[in-house]
């Protein structure tokens, strides 16, 4: 079973993956959150590029690029191949922001199966075997209509490992995923798929694997709320209250660390918050609305502990 860290925007960053190596519960690779490739820039981002070149994890990272032409994908995606520590490129054909769609980037390749093809096609041909994976939904509305296509257009395309969030670009992430697409792209496709989209236990990941017969699972927000997540999966424990605790205080170390003085300690604590959204359901309505509210790094430390200093 291959376990991979889903790319989340802001989320799943440099921060996350030194503090999942700190904890001992590391996937088998990361992805960054994506690199915008259109025509007239090299969205590079910096952040996304201190992934690559600091990751101090030992755990192989692939790129991940989001564009909709042909050409600025591969431009960047040579760039970013031959950058040391770039184990991959991974296509994003999944991301429902609209902002990304508007450009026709992310999910939003879904809704132009020949533009989908020709940049599936076009990376294919210009990437080494073995270093090119895609991450899709199951289409832009209707995946009873739209799936088929796409696992056409992957299969003709042979990239080296799929990744599917089983949910509609409609669906965004609300719904319940349905795996029997994924099932059918195990069937379909001659390469490893990955199973994605609301697996945050034990149960869940097992239950997913069974019904699939996927290769593996790719972990986004079940990770950030239970990091020890990839451990449990390994056959390791589940995390004591005393190990979820160190996880907060170490993230909040290793953000401090990855943003150095650029940000003010209200500023350090809205990039916590960014990751806390995923796990205010683990605390009382009372910690959610302090959390929610702090601006100061020692009183969310203080918080986290449930009020304990």
């Amino acid at each position: 079973m291959k376990l991979a860290l889903a790319p989340m925007q802001d989320v799943t960053d440099m921060a996350f993956m030194r503090t999942l190596h700190r904890i001992g519960s590391l996937p088998d690779v990361f992805l960054t959150a994506y690199f915008r490739s259109t025509t007239t820039t090299c969205a590079l981002a910096e952040h996304n590029l201190r992934c690559i070149d600091e990751n101090e994890t030992g755990v192989p990272i692939l790129a991940q690029l989001a564009g909709s032409e042909a050409t600025p994908l591969l431009r960047d995606a040579a760039f970013l191949l031959n950058r040391p520590g770039v184990a991959g490129i991974n296509l994003n054909a999944g991301c429902p922001s609209p902002l990304v769609n508007r450009h026709g980037a992310g999910a939003g390749l879904l809704r132009d199966i020949p533009r989908f093809a020709e940049v599936l096609h076009s990376l294919r041909g210009m990437l080494p075997a073995g270093s090119f994976s895609v991450k899709c939904r199951l289409g832009w509305e209707d995946a009873a209509a739209e799936f088929p296509r796409i696992l056409d257009c992957l299969a003709a395309a042979t990239p080296d490992e799929v990744g599917i969030h089983a949910r509609t670009r409609r669906q965004l992430y609300g719904g319940t995923p349905d795996f029997s697409y994924v099932q059918q792209a195990v069937k379909h496709l001659p390469c490893p798929v990955l199973a994605n989209g609301d697996i945050g236990t034990t149960e869940q990941a097992t239950a997913c694997l069974q019904q699939t017969g996927a290769a593996g699972l790719m972990l986004g927000r079940g990770a950030v709320r239970n990091p020890y997540l990839f451990r449990q999966l390994r056959g390791g424990p589940s995390p004591t209250q005393d190990e979820m605790q160190l996880y907060y205080d170490i993230l909040i170390e290793e953000t401090g660390r990855v943003l150095l003085h650029k940000r003010t300690e209200k500023g350090h604590c809205n990039r916590m918050k960014k990751y806390l959204a995923f796990c205010y359901s683990d605390f009382t309505a009372e910690q959610e609305y302090q959390l929610r509210r702090c601006t100061s790094v020692a009183e969310m430390r203080r918080i986290l502990h449930g009020g304990k200093d």
